[in-house]
């Protein structure tokens, strides 16, 4: 069986970090992940973390519930910058990174209407994920419907790439 370069690529850079520092590390970089910090590499995470639980480094019963409250969490604050501080980014710095009202208004219609799948499905889709939490803050999506499907989307998330670095352990040696 042939697995992927970028899977053993990914798996591999992340491994020892994840090995040396545990949970600690998958549920802090998952959270800024999710926070809205763009180059936090959460799926790599996700498949090291799968990869070292089905060797046993790693307890898979600890493993997914701590790594969906982290990226929950994570989704929640960017939510709540996005509803306090989103009027700020277009009086300040809104004509350089190109946000204009008509723009802002236009992606609170598209929160309005098709919200939740955006929230979930959002989650697999790299930038997406890290601003979904802040635009749907600034676009007023009511918070227990964005926490409702930022939830739902966290968990499968994190079992879509938590199985994937499971399936490469059984065809990966740990050396």
């Amino acid at each position: 069986m042939n697995i992927p370069p970028f899977l053993l690529s990914a798996t591999h850079t992340a491994l020892p970090i994840i090995h040396r520092y545990g949970l600690w590390v998958i549920s802090g970089a998952l959270f800024l992940d999710s926070f809205g910090v763009i180059f936090m590499p959460g799926e790599s995470i996700l498949v090291a973390a799968g990869f070292l639980a089905r060797y046993g480094a790693l307890s898979i019963w600890l493993l997914i519930p701590t790594t969906v409250i982290a990226a929950t969490l994570g989704n929640y604050g960017a939510y709540g910058l996005g509803s306090r501080f989103s009027h700020l980014i277009p009086l300040r710095w809104g004509r350089w990174i190109g946000i204009t009202a008509p723009r802002l208004e236009k992606t609170a219609r598209f929160f309005k209407r098709h919200g939740p799948v955006a929230v979930m499905l959002g989650r697999f889709i790299v930038p997406l994920r890290q601003l979904q939490g802040y635009v749907a803050g600034s676009a007023k999506m009511g918070f227990s419907r964005f926490a409702w499907w930022s939830l739902l989307g966290a968990v499968a998330w994190v079992l879509a790439w938590g199985a994937v670095g499971w399936w490469v352990a059984g065809y990966v040696p740990l050396v």
